[in-house]
C-alpha cells in the first residue's frame, strides 16, 4: 500500500489545499480522496469550479457497499478525473483522480462501517502503481475513522507556526502519537505552513518530536489557484508554492520507496492480509522508520541550536 494521509489539529491550516497541491505535484499516478468527516465540497466548488460529478464520490460508494458490491472492484466508478494543474509539465503523462467527499452534513456517520473496506481497497491500488493522498481534515476528539491509520504509510500533520495553531496541536499530539505507535506500518511527520511566523520548522519539530516532511510558504494569492480555482499568475509553476509541493511530494514518495526497498518488493507487493500481520510489517518497517527518524534528527542538529527554544516551550505551555 502507499497511502499518505493529511490531518490537522485545528481548523483551516491548509490541509485541503496542501493535499491538492501534493496531488498535482505527485511523481506517479495518484488518487486524492476527500475523507473529511465535515462535508464541505471544497475541491469541487474551488479548484474544479463546480464540475458535475455524476453523483460519484463517497456517497455513491456507500450505496455500493450497502448493495453488497465489492468496493475494490467498483472503486474506479466513483472517481472523477482531476485535471492537470498549472504546475504540471505540458507533456506530463501522470494520471490523477479525485474521489469527492460527503454531500451532506451527517453523511459521515452512516459511512463508519464502510471505512475499513475502503481503506483496504485504496491500499490495493499500489498493485497498479497508484498512490493515494487522503485529506482526513481535523483529527478531532474521535481521531480518524477506523482503518485509516492502520492502512496509512505516512501520516502528515499540517500546521501553521503561530501560537494558536501550535497550542491546539499540543492538545491532540499525544493522541496522534499513540495511534501511530499502535501501527508498526505508519510513521508521523509534519508539513509546516508559513515557517517563521513566528516559529521555525525546526523549533516545531523539536517540540513535538516529529520530522518535518515539507515546508510550504504562506502565499495566499498563489494558494487561491488551488483553494478557489483562481487563475494562476504568469510563470506559476516556477513560484515558491508549487515548488514546495513538488519537494514535499518527492520527500513523501521517497519514504515509501525506502519502505519498499526494506521489504524487498520487486514487482508484486505483498498481499493485504500479509501486510496486516505485525510479524510481517513490524521489523522491516520499524527499521526504515527508525532510519528516517535518525536522518531527520541529524539534519535538525546540523541546522544549529535554536536560541529561542526555551521561550517557545514556555509560550506553548503557558
Amino acid at each position: 500500500m502507499a497511502i499518505f494521509t493529511l490531518t490537522c489539529a485545528t481548523g483551516a491550516p491548509g490541509v485541503t489545499t496542501t493535499a491538492l497541491g501534493l496531488t498535482l505535484a505527485w511523481p506517479r499516478d495518484v488518487v486524492l480522496v476527500d475523507a473529511d468527516r465535515c462535508a464541505s465540497q471544497a475541491v469541487l466548488a474551488g479548484y474544479l469550479n463546480g464540475v458535475a460529478t455524476g453523483g460519484r464520490g463517497l456517497t455513491s460508494l456507500a450505496q455500493s457497499y450497502r448493495d453488497g458490491i465489492d468496493i475494490g472492484t467498483d472503486l474506479p466508478s466513483h472517481m472523477v478525473p482531476l485535471r492537470h494543474g498549472p504546475s504540471d509539465g505540458s507533456l506530463s503523462t501522470t494520471q490523477r483522480w479525485f474521489i469527492p467527499g460527503f454531500a451532506r452534513p451527517g453523511s459521515a456517520n452512516l459511512f463508519e462501517p464502510v471505512w475499513p473496506e475502503l481503506m483496504l481497497a485504496l491500499g490495493d491500488l499500489d498493485r497498479q502503481g497508484i498512490d493515494v493522498i487522503l485529506d482526513a481534515g481535523r483529527w478531532g476528539s474521535r481521531g480518524l475513522p477506523v482503518g485509516v491509520v492502520a492502512q496509512t504509510r505516512c501520516l502528515a500533520v499540517v500546521t501553521r507556526t503561530g501560537l494558536r495553531s501550535l497550542a491546539a496541536l499540543r492538545l491532540y499530539a499525544p493522541d496522534v502519537t499513540s495511534a501511530v505507535a499502535a501501527e508498526s506500518g505508519c510513521a508521523a511527520g509534519l508539513i509546516v505552513i508559513g515557517a517563521g511566523a513566528p516559529y521555525g520548522a525546526t523549533e516545531v519539530a523539536r517540540h513535538f518530536g516529529w520530522p518535518v516532511w515539507g515546508e510550504v510558504p504562506w502565499q495566499p494569492a498563489d494558494a487561491s489557484v488551488l483553494s478557489d480555482g483562481a487563475p494562476p499568475r504568469p510563470r506559476y509553476a516556477n513560484r515558491p508554492l508549487p515548488r514546495a509541493y513538488t519537494t514535499a511530494a518527492d520527500q513523501l514518495r521517497s519514504i515509501a520507496d525506502r519502505w519498499d526497498a526494506q521489504v524487498g518488493r520487486t514487482v508484486d507487493p505483498p498481499a493485504l492480509d500479509a501486510l496486516g500481520d505485525p510479524a510481517f510489517r513490524g521489523p522491516a518497517y520499524g527499521r526504515m522508520t527508525g532510519e528516517v527518524s535518525r536522518m531527520t534528527g541529524e539534519v535538525s542538529r546540523m541546522t544549529g541550536e535554536v536560541g529561542r527554544m526555551t521561550g517557545f516551550t514556555e509560550a506553548i505551555h503557558g
